[in-house]
């Protein structure tokens, strides 16, 4: 101790090196594009040209999950040594353990969405309904189908099993990165043109038959793009320069290619091609506009970047977005489907489409509300990926205030207007109660005055 101060004992917060700022964006972007196409899916009706082509554009998201994936991970380590078994164990943990949460969670929510508790509790009522019961929960986890949009979870845990050895091959082929890229593309326009089609009767048995029936949940569709974005990342410091230097060329390239996109998807549906395979995530002409996309936010991203603040508005709520937005991916489906229960598809569409943003508003923000709840509560880890926020930062009056207004507006959902969400925002709140209610304890327990024989001297 010196100049007359006692250390709190607590090391003081470093800031993040070499934060890649422009991905915060990319990241907030794609997720919310993620829930717009699950909301216009079902409140909208399927025949609409106009939505289909919106729901089109937002089928982005699911090869930018994977460039951000290979982006991120590349990143990290192309410059450092990497441990397999260290970075498996750390990389597992963070994503297995809410693949395994959420999907229980959601294997749970499908038999009660089919039959009430009562559906639930004949999956355990007996020795042979328990047997049928590991089966499909393992082969839900096995295949990444518990819900829909878990089986991002499971291929990126199929990206960090291989990373490895990718990294070493990236590393190896210095100099040779744009031949694996277009060998890659080559493979990827394959795969994607045989996917909307009839499978050859060599795909229709034996071990490939099985892959190629589960193919969507293999990394097999994605490869290309998680390359894409390991290359990238590997030639950052080229990379990074040329997409500042050329981002007003490459968005407005990007924006042409877009509508091009959707003029050709006009036309074959005009031609009387079906809505679902018109707007299909793997039609290959449609990849085109989906790379164009990514490009484009990338671009906008950089220039986030460069205006950033440190301690700015924007600058902490682009942290938060970046920090809950895993969390908000795992909530939002069961949250969505819950809203969209009462919803009529069958509305006109001048009533849909004021349904549809009074949908998307309701399902973001209730989504945030439970993923808030979560990140404060010790499950934090287990179901969003992160560490709980450390109870010094939780302020006991605010968290109150949102625990007293998800009670209320759970109980207004649940009793007012006999929605299921209501539940989720009430055990959502009350989960904020025990968490802050712990929070103080500790709080309280932390400034507690030392006994005088471990009190410090002043020097």
């Amino acid at each position: 101790m010196a100049g007359g101060q006692v250390s709190t004992g607590e090391a003081p917060k470093k800031k993040k090196k070499n934060h890649l700022y422009q991905l915060d964006f990319v990241r907030l972007i794609t997720f919310s594009a993620v829930i717009l196409d699950h909301v216009l899916m079902g409140v909208e009706p399927i025949s609409s040209t106009l939505v289909g082509g919106i729901e089109l554009l937002c089928r982005y998201s699911r090869y930018s999950f994977f460039a951000l994936t290979g982006f991120v991970l590349t990143y990290q380590y192309r410059k450092r040594e990497l441990r397999p078994i260290e970075f498996w164990r750390r990389r597992f943990k963070l994503i297995g353990l809410p693949y395994l949460v959420w999907s229980a969670f959601y294997w749970l929510y499908a038999k009660y969405r089919h039959g009430g508790f009562a559906e639930i509790r004949v999956n355990f009522d007996n020795l042979d309904h328990l047997r049928l019961s590991a089966k499909s929960f393992g082969y839900d986890l096995l295949t990444g189908t518990a819900w829909g949009h878990l089986y991002f979870l499971f291929v990126s845990m199929q990206i960090y099993l291989i990373f490895p050895l990718a990294l070493i091959i990236l590393k190896k082929t210095w100099g040779y990165h744009r031949y694996l890229l277009a060998v890659s593309f080559i493979c990827q326009a394959a795969v994607m043109y045989y996917m909307v089609r009839p499978p050859a009767d060599f795909l229709t048995h034996g071990l490939q038959g099985v892959i190629w029936m589960h193919l969507v949940c293999t990394l097999i569709p994605y490869q290309f793009f998680v390359l894409a974005g390991a290359i990238a990342a590997m030639h950052y410091e080229a990379f990074q320069p040329f997409m500042i230097r050329w981002k007003r060329q490459l968005i407005a390239g990007g924006l042409v290619v877009i509508v091009a996109t959707l003029v050709y998807y006009v036309h074959k549906v005009n031609v009387g091609e079906d809505m679902f395979r018109a707007t299909n995530v793997f039609m290959l002409h449609n990849v085109f506009a989906f790379i164009a996309i990514i490009v484009i936010l990338y671009c906008l991203g950089t220039v986030w970047q460069s205006r950033r603040r440190d301690g700015s508005l924007a600058a902490k709520f682009m942290a938060k977005a970046a920090d809950r937005s895993f969390g908000v991916y795992l909530v939002h489906a069961v949250v969505c489907n819950e809203i969209l229960q009462p919803i009529d598809g069958q509305r006109a569409f001048s009533e849909t489409l004021r349904s549809s943003i009074l949908v998307y508003i309701l399902v973001v923000a209730i989504t945030v509300y439970i993923v808030e709840a979560l990140r404060r509560s010790p499950i934090s880890l287990i179901t969003t990926g992160r560490n709980m926020v450390s109870w010094r930062e939780q302020n006991l009056g605010r968290c109150l205030i949102g625990v007293a207004g998800g009670l209320a507006a759970g109980v207004i959902f649940r009793f007012g207007f006999d929605m299921v969400v209501g539940n989720l925002l009430i055990g959502a709140a009350l989960l904020l109660l025990v968490s802050t209610i712990l929070s103080t304890v500790n709080k309280h327990r932390d400034a507690e005055p030392l006994p005088k024989e471990l009190k410090p001297e002043l020097v």
